[in-house]
């Protein structure tokens, strides 16, 4: 059933008279009469009784009517959400970020895009970076924020910061005077860490732990949040990245290491970039943006 003669039936009947139909939809009125023969002729019934000039529903016809008015609404609801999706201001996007970047740089970037196309319908989440490298490579992320993945799952790295961690230390510590921290310093003190899978933890591994022996007592805590607090509380020092953001209401401090270089780049994973939405493509962007231009 050709859609161009159901529509041109609808306004047949909703005009009463095929002129005026083919006036509306700029066509010949023969135009307009074959479509309507032809339709007829697909549905092998009479949709019109021919009264001179003038024509007349037939019950066949009332009901065409009535289905097709909702018909061509849904056509014309899928054309629009089609070409929104095609321009970005719908469709879906689904990724996730690690945390401290996920809070400190992409909330405010999620909210403008949210702000200006509210059709998106977005979900963010805040996992580990291997967790999402898999789900990236498995389809359920179109793309994610975080350390870059292995060779062997064949996705795609775009670097976009390099972080480099820190020691967050309340203001009051002896410590929270100088300008920069040796590993040294850490000695006979309580580092608070990120749990073993945490890529941050890894880092602080790889650069710390080839001194030896560690010289401090240390604490495993899963959160950067419960860092901030338990630091805020004066109850030992935490391994971080270098966020201003983190500095908790001025209760606390972040000092760079001078005698260690522990560098993570920080980027976008995806898969594979033919397979992305506008939409996605577009957020992606506007991550770029904010991280280039910190």
């Amino acid at each position: 059933m050709d859609l161009r003669a159901l529509k041109t039936f609808e306004a047949c009947v909703r005009l009463g008279h095929f002129q005026k139909a083919a006036e509306e939809l700029q066509y010949a009125p023969s135009t307009v009469t074959l479509q309507i023969q032809r339709l007829e002729a697909d549905l092998d019934v009479s949709l019109f009784v021919r009264d001179g000039k003038r024509v007349i529903v037939t019950e066949a016809g009332r009901w065409l009517h009535r289905e097709a008015t909702v018909l061509l609404k849904s056509v014309g609801s899928i054309r629009q959400t089609v070409s929104d999706i095609a321009a970005g201001d719908d469709g879906s996007v689904r990724f996730a970020a690690i945390e401290p970047i996920a809070s400190q740089k992409l909330a405010s970037v999620i909210a403008d895009f949210y702000k200006t196309r509210p059709k998106v319908e977005l979900t963010m989440e805040v996992s580990g970076g291997k967790s999402i490298m898999d789900r990236v490579r498995t389809g359920e992320l179109d793309f994610g924020i975080c350390s870059a993945p292995a060779a062997n799952l064949m996705l795609e790295f775009e670097p976009l910061i390099e972080e480099r961690l820190g020691v967050m230390l309340h203001v009051n510590h002896p410590l929270a005077g100088r300008d920069s921290i040796t590993a040294s310093d850490l000695t006979g003190l309580t580092v608070l860490v990120k749990e073993p899978t945490c890529i941050y933890r890894e880092l602080w591994e790889t650069t710390f732990c080839p001194i030896g022996q560690l010289p401090f007592n240390s604490i495993e805590v899963g959160s950067f949040y419960v860092i901030q607090q338990m630091v805020k509380a004066e109850f030992g020092v935490g391994i971080v990245p270098i966020y201003s953001g983190l500095e908790l209401d001025g209760s606390s401090v972040i000092r760079p290491f001078s005698d260690l270089s522990a560098v993570l780049g920080i980027g976008i994973v995806y898969k594979d970039k033919h397979l992305l939405g506008k939409a996605t493509s577009l957020l992606m962007n506007a991550i770029r943006d904010v991280c280039v231009n910190a």
